[in-house]
């Protein structure tokens, strides 16, 4: 049984980040792109209509399997044309399998498909990954920065841990006991959500209709 305590004091994940954006009521269509064959757009079905877009046959498959999502799209995002746009679209854990001219052109392409916001997460800057589980599409291609999603209008936030204890795929760093114990209080301490620079992922936030106008129009004499 989770700790009540422990559950209060823990950081935001994506999941919540994503959970903050539903909330205002705002989306109702969204769109995962590298859903793979589990999202965390599920928790929010039926009253948001999801859709996961994959290029490989075998995940939209498992994914159908497992009731995922409510539609799929077995497509190529960087070479496939897409009618339609969605509320959200999210790329969880999917642009650092890229080399960085692709993420940058698929940054691009999710501004087109989206209709409100966009929610990503990826490691803060380059961690190496190899071709886990016998799956080469798992190799990590790119680094990216905060300054670069900022650049672009996003909002960035830190997710995951430290980068000072977290290492291969967000496992422990130096292998001494309690180094994840360790990890959490750390994370606490430099509160991460609100300071990225200390957190080994970022979730970059942004809303692609800008920012909205704060006053009404002035009355005419």
């Amino acid at each position: 049984m989770p700790n009540p305590l422990r559950q209060l004091l823990r950081p935001r994940t994506a999941a919540d980040f994503t959970a903050q954006l539903v909330a205002t009521g705002e989306v109702k269509t969204a769109l995962d792109i590298g859903c793979g064959t589990r999202s965390h757009l599920s928790q929010f079905r039926p009253s948001v209509q999801t859709t996961g877009l994959d290029a490989h046959a075998d995940a939209i498959d498992l994914a159908k399997q497992r009731g995922v999502h409510d539609h799929y799209i077995q497509a190529d995002i960087l070479s496939d044309e897409l009618d339609a746009t969605f509320d959200i679209v999210t790329l969880y854990g999917l642009i650092e399998h890229l080399p960085k001219t692709d993420g940058l052109k698929l940054l691009d392409r999710v501004e087109k498909l989206s209709a409100k916001y966009i929610l990503l997460e990826t490691p803060h800057g380059f961690v190496p990954q190899g071709p886990e589980f016998g799956n080469e599409f798992q190799r990590h291609h790119s680094g990216w920065l905060i300054h670069e999603f900022e650049g672009r209008g996003y909002t960035v936030h830190g997710t995951t841990g430290t980068r000072y204890l977290r290492g291969y795929m967000a496992g422990p760093r130096y292998n001494f006991p309690g180094c994840l114990l360790f990890d959490e209080a750390l994370t606490l301490l430099l509160r991460i959500n609100r300071k990225p620079k200390h957190a080994f992922n970022l979730v970059a936030v942004k809303d692609v209709r800008g920012v909205p106008a704060r006053h009404k129009k002035e009355a005419q004499p």
